[in-house]
């Protein structure tokens, strides 16, 4: 008997992953790109997780190549990693690697708000108060996380720093793990992000180097400790020993 021919629950229980339901069409590519995603951030396919090809195109009832094309895309992201030996398989979230995350855009913010601040131009911003408004009335958490991303690389491309751009949008694309866990354990947190996204473009349409600098940095490390606090808890109150200590 194939497995077309079970009954769902019985096909359910022979995968490594969970029923993720059928992908509509988009492009294949891009559907199956931001269901993973979701899944990933929202925890539905926690870390460590295998993610073999065939499992999920069954699951997701689409062929492999757009489920190969997907996995490429969220290994660039940071959000599925690749070994010869596991394969494809979920990243998972560390505190180390959340300190060093930070800690860089802690580092890079002063100058990306620098630059961004005398070339932004009013239709940026006006996309980022728009991404800023669908934020605010957003139902769906993973949603807003995904809207967040999409709001700072506003601010990122307005650097006219390639390298600069580059790097902030690769610790982004990290941290939308870790945005992801800060919404979820603390309910607050996303009235206070979107309150910080209305004050950063109030200050970017000001032309306040200082004040943007200092809210967008403030925005970082709410992020940070909060979801430090989510990981520390996880790991039973104790907190990660970073590596080589």
């Amino acid at each position: 008997m194939s497995s077309s021919s079970l009954p769902k629950s019985v096909v359910n229980k022979t995968l490594g992953v969970p029923a993720l339901g059928p992908s509509p069409i988009r492009t294949a590519y891009t559907t199956v790109t931001d269901r993973l995603r979701k899944a990933i951030i929202s925890g539905e396919l926690p870390g460590g997780t295998r993610l073999v090809q065939t499992e999920l195109a069954q699951s997701l009832s689409v062929s492999v190549t757009p489920v190969r094309e997907a996995l490429r895309n969220l290994m660039s992201e940071g959000l599925v990693d690749y070994s010869p030996f596991h394969g494809a398989t979920v990243h998972g979230t560390s505190r180390a690697e959340l300190e060093d995350i930070y800690e860089l855009r802690s580092v890079l913010i002063p100058l990306a708000v620098r630059e961004g601040i005398n070339n932004i131009t009013a239709e940026e911003l006006d996309i980022a108060e728009e991404l800023a408004r669908r934020m605010e009335s957003e139902a769906d958490p993973i949603a807003w996380v995904e809207l967040n991303r999409e709001f700072h690389k506003v601010f990122y491309v307005a650097s006219q720093r390639p390298k600069v751009y580059e790097l902030l949008v690769t610790l982004a694309d990290l941290s939308s793990l870790y945005v992801g866990l800060s919404i979820s354990g603390d309910a607050e947190r996303r009235a206070r992000g979107d309150d910080d996204h209305a004050e950063i473009i109030r200050t970017y349409r000001a032309g306040d180097v200082k004040a943007a600098t200092e809210i967008t940095l403030v925005h970082n490390l709410d992020t940070l400790e909060v979801a430090r606090a989510m990981l520390d808890e996880a790991s039973g109150g104790r907190p990660e020993r970073a590596a080589g200590t």
